[in-house]
């Protein structure tokens, strides 16, 4: 009983927050910027080689994606291979892109979950 009643609680706590108003935007006076700019700009050329290491390893986990989305396109061509390329002995290379078809919904989905943390410069 207790359990639900947790759980009831932060549910309505979590939906509430949602549609809770956003905070108002308030204007900062040009002093304190004049202040925090050099800091800021500090702090963006310290950061700048892991931006641009997780935008490289997101560009080509979006390029790993893409390649094993359309190793899909594997399995209606190796089906035409299979029968109409039977006659011309095309049944094995037929089969082998069938099986590499089959296989690319998975890689997908391991590239699409792994798209994160390759965007956080981790090369796996």
């Amino acid at each position: 009983m207790r359990k639900t009643i947790w759980i009831t609680l932060l549910t309505l706590a979590t939906v509430t927050g949602w549609f809770a108003p956003a905070p108002e935007a308030q204007a900062i006076d040009p002093v304190t910027i004049a202040i925090l700019a050099p800091a800021a700009m500090r702090m963006a050329e310290t950061a700048q080689p892991y931006v641009i290491q997780g935008i490289a390893g997101g560009a080509q986990g979006l390029a790993q994606m893409g390649m094993a989305a359309f190793k899909i396109l594997y399995i209606p061509w190796g089906v035409v291979q299979c029968t109409l390329g039977l006659p011309l002995g095309g049944l094995s290379s037929g089969v082998a892109n069938i099986c590499e078809g089959g296989a690319a919904p998975f890689e997908l989905l391991f590239h699409t979950i792994m798209f994160p943390v390759r965007c956080f410069g981790v090369g796996v």
